[in-house]
């Protein structure tokens, strides 16, 4: 509940005029819940790739539209997207957003109840089927039935320069169509009306019950960025091309910059100074406090500033693509190999070696609670590469050719040091 939402007595005559009045202290407050509800809708823009009408935080977007939409075109270049059924951030994403796996939200309830980075990732052809299905959505109607689906994806692969060939009597090729389709589900631009979904699951094509699907005209509008750019692009770069948002000159380019350092605040887990490019990082040790005070006070989140770079921290696990740490084995693997890291930061990298025998004494320590044989190597080197890709994923190492380099955010999970203060020898 809100603090304008208590009951207050009224105040007695002239009263509430003044600085001390409760008038004054209940419009502070007003202030106060309406700032922190557009930080909360921003957040939740921030968190879903559509925000739909069905979810709480629509409302808030609703109502504190146009200082969102201000908001998000000033600090971050984003566009505020606000229709009938959903709300969406539109704009182009950080380079390490381009590297993350895009998660497909599981159809039962037991999946979609599982962390989010354990839900299976749009793989590459599911990506290019994706966008075939779009272009097959967009010259169809309201409603499709799956096997037309198919089949006008199969004719949008043809008419494509150069051609994409289909084959959906390919089980592989089914799977990755079918995993299109649940991305395109879950974010509600289909809606599976009628029908089994068993006709365009990963099991045998066909069948009698066949699934029908309605379309989300005005959330399939949202799903591209640029349509008419995408329609022209031949690579990845046509398709992320922002050129045209940004005056030449060099206030434009300063521009551009403010706009790609605040959005690596807000979406990547740290902006690191070695990262940047010489350009982007004298731009950001110029406007540091100022670009952190921002981006602070749209979303929420408190600033944590250390040598290395800048965080935004959350206090709960919002705008968190993975949950980390948890009581999941190779989570708990990853997060004691932390003490590792930091302990030896200066070293260029550390070996694959190295970290298999760095597992090899967790593993010899806690296999009680592991349920791992540290005798087996097989299930070593199992843990170890699981260990390395989850601290990678998580920005907390990079992974070279001959081993692993630490990075600074680890730091961050590293054991305490405990000091006893006045402690006898």
């Amino acid at each position: 509940m809100s603090a304008h939402d208590h009951h207050q007595p009224a105040p007695m005559p002239g009263e509430g005029r003044g600085r001390g009045g409760l008038a004054g202290s209940d419009s502070d407050a007003r202030r106060a819940d309406t700032a922190e509800e557009r930080r909360a809708a921003l957040r939740a823009l921030l968190d879903n790739a559509f925000l739909g009408a069905d979810q709480p935080a629509y409302a808030l977007v609703r109502r504190h539209e146009q200082e969102l939409a201000r908001t998000c075109a000033d600090l971050l270049g984003y566009r505020l997207e606000v229709g009938g059924t959903a709300a969406r951030l539109v704009g182009t994403p950080t380079e390490a957003a381009l590297r993350r796996p895009l998660p497909v939200r599981p159809a039962s309830a037991s999946g979609r109840a599982r962390p989010r980075d354990e839900w299976p990732a749009l793989g590459d052809r599911a990506a290019v089927l994706v966008l075939l299905t779009l272009a097959a959505l967009e010259r169809g109607g309201r409603q499709t039935a799956i096997a037309e689906l198919a089949r006008d994806v199969s004719r949008a692969g043809a008419d494509a320069q150069p051609p994409v060939p289909i084959d959906f009597t390919e089980r592989a090729e089914r799977v990755a169509f079918a995993d299109g389709l649940d991305l395109l589900t879950s974010w509600g631009v289909l809606e599976h009306t009628a029908g089994t979904r068993a006709s365009f699951s990963r099991a045998e094509p066909g069948g009698e019950d066949e699934a029908l699907l309605t379309v989300d005209r005005r959330r399939l509008a949202l799903v591209l960025r640029n349509p008419v750019a995408a329609l022209g692009a031949a690579s990845l770069a046509d398709l992320l091309g922002d050129g045209d948002a940004y005056a030449p000159t060099a206030e434009g380019e300063n521009r551009r910059r403010m706009h790609r350092l605040a959005r690596r605040l807000v979406e990547d887990p740290a902006v690191l100074l070695e990262d940047l490019e010489e350009g982007d990082r004298a731009y950001f040790l110029r406007q540091r406090q100022r670009l952190e005070e921002r981006a602070a006070e749209a979303t929420g989140l408190a600033v944590e500033r250390r040598a290395e770079g800048t965080a935004l921290i959350a206090t709960d696990r919002t705008l968190t693509d993975i949950a980390f740490p948890t009581n999941a084995t190779v989570k708990q693997v990853a997060l004691l190999l932390c003490d590792v890291l930091v302990s030896q930061q200066d070293a260029a990298v550390i070996s694959d070696e190295a970290m298999r025998e760095h597992v090899h004494a967790l593993l010899v320590r806690h296999a009680e609670h592991w349920q791992r044989d540290p005798g087996d190597p097989v299930q070593v080197s199992r843990l170890t590469r699981d260990a390395v890709t989850l601290l990678c994923a998580l920005d907390l190492a990079i992974e070279e050719a001959d081993g692993v380099r630490p990075r600074p955010l680890a730091a961050r999970f590293r054991s305490p040091e405990l000091r006893v203060s006045g402690a006898r020898a």
